[in-house]
């Protein structure tokens, strides 16, 4: 296939980790048909883009159901607005637009600044999208320079434009990254935010792997991605988070789109995929026997947490078999099964009702010591958390079940 990113015909696909449902598609029946999709890893050996092999098509990708929702970290935030704040040409009169809902937090942090001339695309008003369940996989798709063009030349060019975690789900990236690029006057500066997948990748982790992802970008490969858009980086900063880091670049419009800027560091990532993939399956025969002694030994596994992080874990690890429930607190999954592994999502409460010994935390890492804390009913009965990352303090993959 051609690179994504380079349009090189040097990809090599590394790692196949099989066919899969779509993890938002909640199954109402436990033996519902569900469509699958084939999930490959490659890396481009010309400019060092970690890829999808077969990107899931936007339209595949609409979940069923409108209540669904995702947070990403706040954290870093107020530092990075300073840092706008601080970039010649920005004031109170500059023009702040923003991509998704996902930027709103940071155009309100903007907005308590005194930068009242604020926007952002809307799905119903700009893109003509209707459908109430339709959200990044959809906005990504129609984010191109044409209609991004018309979109600016109607709400106003953005001197600075926020743009947070959906690049990586872009199915065209290139066309994706001109868009946002279209939406700025010359000059003006976008701030776009990644999800920094080194450590993932260098702990071996394939909870990493969503189908909604087609690009997984390491602060290499990253840097110099928006000069497809005629951007030049500004400054790319690393924030540290116990899962996966956030990558953010300030970028200024200087240029005009054109092919991405050639990087020797982001070809020096040529390999990183390569271990990854060679670590998988020895991966999964290892868990699969710590589980399976567990359960000879000591009684039932649930996971914690009905989301695309629990369906990787189970589906890609070959491991849905040995666990009996998902528990989740979310009313609205309650009653449905996992997609795959088509596991029943019930209350926390089942944990002690059911007997469980072992409660895998397929959440955010962050998130850990708070659920633990609610469910100490569990604890109390007998029952151990541990975690599906490698890289929290309480992961299964350490051993000593």
């Amino acid at each position: 296939m051609a690179c994504l990113i380079c349009a090189s015909g040097a990809v090599r696909e590394q790692l196949d980790v099989g066919c899969h449902p779509v993890s938002t598609f909640f199954l109402q029946e436990s033996n519902a048909p569900e469509r699958d999709f084939r999930l490959a890893l490659g890396q481009c050996e010309d400019c060092g883009t970690i890829q999808s092999m077969e990107p899931v098509p936007h339209d595949a990708l609409v979940p069923p159901y409108d209540w669904l929702f995702a947070r990403e970290p706040e954290e870093h935030l107020d530092g990075v607005v300073e840092q706008i704040l601080a970039l010649p040409g920005v004031n109170t009169n500059s023009v702040i637009g923003a991509l998704t809902s996902k930027d709103d937090t940071t155009v309100e942090r903007f907005r308590r600044k005194g930068f009242l001339n604020t926007w952002r695309v809307k799905l119903d008003e700009d893109l003509g999208v209707a459908n109430p369940a339709a959200n990044i996989e959809t906005v990504q798709k129609l984010t191109t320079p044409d209609r991004m063009a018309t979109i600016a030349a109607r709400r106003g060019a953005a001197d600075v434009l926020i743009v947070r975690h959906i690049m990586e789900h872009a199915e065209d990236p290139r066309s994706f990254i001109q868009g946002i690029a279209a939406l700025v006057k010359p000059g003006g500066i976008v701030m776009v935010e990644v999800p920094d997948c080194t450590t993932s990748l260098r702990l071996h982790d394939y909870c990493m792997l969503w189908e909604e992802h087609s690009l997984y970008l390491t602060p290499e490969t990253f840097e110099p991605m928006l000069s497809i858009g005629g951007l030049e980086p500004i400054r790319t900063d690393v924030y540290q988070l116990p899962f996966e880091n956030s990558l953010v670049q300030l970028a200024r419009k200087t240029g005009t789109p054109g092919p991405i800027r050639k990087s020797p560091a982001a070809r020096a990532q040529v390999g990183l995929l390569e271990s990854y993939a060679q670590a998988y399956q020895p991966a999964r025969h290892t868990l699969r026997a710590s589980l399976e002694r567990f359960r000879a030994e000591r009684g039932p596994i649930a996971l914690f947490g009905a989301g695309h992080l629990a369906c990787a874990f189970a589906n890609y690890m070959g491991v849905a078999d040995l666990i009996d429930f998902v528990a989740d607190d979310t009313p609205q999954k309650q009653g449905k099964f996992l997609p795959g592994g088509r596991l029943p999502i019930l209350p926390s409460a089942a944990l002690v009702d059911k007997g469980i010994n072992l409660a895998l935390l397929a959440l955010s890492i962050n998130n850990e010591d708070a659920v633990i804390a609610r469910n100490e009913a569990f604890v109390h009965a007998g029952g151990t958390f541990r975690s599906i990352f490698r890289a929290s303090p309480r992961s299964v993959f350490a051993g000593g079940l």
